[in-house]
């Protein structure tokens, strides 16, 4: 008879642990409801950035095919993985930090800042899928908005080898700079 007592006692308890995480789900969703479309948009452009990446991934296997290591291009979840566990949470949480210190802290004062963050989120996400459709475009095929766009933007395609554009193009080129930053000690020592 004892048992059942304790069981009863444990299923109340986890009710009342439920109730109070549900209350709390709901109290965010609440309050955090008009960020709601901003995150959304950060999403897709996070996701858009990984996919022309892996896109400029497979363009330079196809022009560069024996300076890569692996045989084709591949859209690894191991990437894929940074961006969703790494990536996305840290600029969600700017957005609800922006949302927090606009409501909360700056009560008095007309500042969006939650767009403001979102805004500056999807100008550097833009930014980076238009300099990874930018890079390793091929020269003749190329329209006037990419070579123009390669003109202004980085191009990509060396963080693909860890080696300089030139070295591509002319293998008997010397490498000018050194691939690593030279810490502080090997600073001394030169």
């Amino acid at each position: 008879m004892n048992w059942i007592l304790n069981i009863i006692n444990w299923c109340q308890t986890w009710k009342v642990v439920w109730a109070v995480l549900g209350g709390i789900f709901g109290w965010f969703i609440g309050e955090f409801q008009p960020t709601f479309p901003l995150m959304g948009a950060v999403i897709v452009l996070i996701v858009s950035d990984a996919w022309t990446a892996y896109q400029l991934d497979k363009r330079v296997h196809r022009k560069y095919p024996s300076k890569v290591k692996r045989d084709e291009a591949k859209f690894t979840s191991f990437a894929f993985g940074k961006v969703v566990r790494q990536t996305i949470p840290k600029r969600l949480w700017l957005i609800i930090l922006a949302f927090i210190v606009e409501h909360w802290i700056f009560i008095h004062v007309e500042i969006p800042l939650s767009y403001i963050v979102a805004g500056v989120i999807a100008f550097e996400q833009i930014l980076s899928i238009l300099e990874n459709e930018a890079s390793c475009r091929e020269d003749d095929s190329d329209g006037r908005f990419w070579k123009m766009l390669k003109k202004l933007l980085i191009d990509k395609t060396e963080r693909h080898f860890d080696v300089e554009l030139g070295e591509l193009r002319d293998p008997d080129q010397k490498r000018k700079r050194p691939r690593h930053k030279p810490s502080y000690r090997e600073n001394e020592e030169l």
